[in-house]
């Protein structure tokens, strides 16, 4: 009988010992080694979370709004350096002033704006457009 209880304890303990080192090992297995051969650019690609640290925060130019496309849905403003810059803009661009909307954007050529962007893939893309009145 004192066999039999040492046996079973000395199994136990030798199968908490085993299942206690597969762990560790489990959990390394979940940490990827970096592949030499992708670059940043892919890794960027494979993971679009990872830079999402590294946005950029938004900027803000004021100058004339030169032009109006409204279907590319672009627009394009004259700093006060004279350098002419082009935005996208989208249903979620914030319009103030003038008519308060995308589709009055195109009736107020020639008047001062504030653009306040994110420069994207896509290009300069406006957040929130303020219509200063005309010059």
């Amino acid at each position: 009988m004192k066999l039999i209880r040492t046996l079973s304890w000395s199994t136990a303990l030798a199968a908490g010992l085993f299942v206690g080192s597969i762990a560790p090992v489990g959990a390394q297995q979940d940490q990827k080694t970096p592949d030499p051969n992708i670059t940043d650019r892919d890794r960027s690609a494979q993971d679009p979370d990872r830079d999402r640290g590294k946005r950029e925060e938004p900027a803000s130019v004021t100058g004339e709004l030169t032009r109006v496309n409204p279907n590319s849905m672009t627009f394009s403003v004259e700093g006060a350096s004279g350098a002419e810059m082009l935005f996208k803009y989208d249903e979620r661009t914030i319009v103030t002033g003038a008519e308060s909307n995308v589709a009055g954007l195109a009736t107020a050529n020639g008047s001062m704006v504030t653009v306040t962007y994110r420069n994207d893939n896509a290009g300069n893309m406006a957040a929130k457009i303020e219509v200063h009145g005309k010059r």
